[in-house]
């Protein structure tokens, strides 16, 4: 199993029609991709969590149109997609005492590959767990 701890935005967003179109449009001007994205809404605001080809330039540029990015680190993981094999990481790490905070991901467009970010907690535990796991 592959992973990596990467830089995430986190970002509150009014929740009215184009308000992620001009935060997502600034960072295509920009030349910044986005790699990852879930959304979580509320009746005034939305919570989007972007994973993207340059965080420290996308936080710039998020902050120069009035939005408050926020950084956080998570772990960027590959696993097979396969019946079972979230479960088992999922096992792995409650058994261990890490916290899964909140997760998104897809095998959308991966071939045989599960595409996950997690924000787990403590995350060096985290990491620890992760790389006894059997790679394939």
């Amino acid at each position: 199993m592959h992973f990596e701890l990467v830089r995430q935005l986190s970002i509150a967003l009014e929740n009215h029609p184009g308000a992620l179109a001009k935060a997502t449009a600034e960072l295509a001007k920009n030349g910044i991709n986005i790699s990852g994205i879930s959304v979580l809404d509320s009746i005034d605001q939305g919570v989007v969590r972007l994973r993207t080809s340059d965080p420290a330039g996308a936080k710039v540029i998020l902050a120069g149109i009035g939005l408050r990015p926020i950084e956080a680190d998570v772990l960027e993981i590959e696993l097979p997609d396969e019946r079972g094999r979230l479960s088992e990481l999922c096992r792995a790490l409650a058994e261990n005492g890490v916290n899964i905070d909140y997760a998104y991901g897809t095998s959308a467009g991966k071939g045989n590959r599960m595409h996950l970010l997690i924000k787990a907690s403590p995350v060096e535990r985290a990491k620890s767990v992760l790389s006894k796991l059997p790679s394939e």
